[in-house]
């Protein structure tokens, strides 16, 4: 099981030797809204700013959002894994290769992230 959104991230942009200035910078959100995710004050930021410090942590979401608690790792198991941003820009929505099942797959996942609106 991952830890906590807080230690996720920190463990992540420490990792990546970033400063909490740049993650933010990077996610484009405030440096204050980092800082409190870490310390653990800020529990369930949305998707939305999930998505965008996974992005700027070129790390996958779903795993951000089972740290988060939006997800647990079995229902994570029945979603296609996201790519990761660098991987994302090389192959933007290929799905000619898709199988039915993987395609019924992404659909699901849609629908979950229009939920969360």
């Amino acid at each position: 099981m991952l830890d906590t959104l807080a230690s996720y991230v920190k463990t992540k942009r420490e990792k990546s030797e970033m400063s909490v200035r740049k993650l933010a910078e990077k996610a484009e959100i405030s440096h204050t809204e980092i800082k409190r995710i870490e310390d653990g004050t800020r529990k369930q930021p949305s998707p939305k700013i999930l998505k965008t410090i996974a992005a700027a942590l070129n790390v996958p979401y779903n795993d951000i959002m089972i740290a988060a608690g939006y997800l647990n790792e079995a229902e994570s198991g029945d979603l296609p894994t996201m790519m990761t941003a660098s991987q994302s820009k090389s192959s933007a929505l290929d799905i000619a290769e898709l199988t039915e099942r993987e395609l019924e797959d992404v659909k699901r996942y849609i629908t979950f992230i229009k939920s969360q609106r």
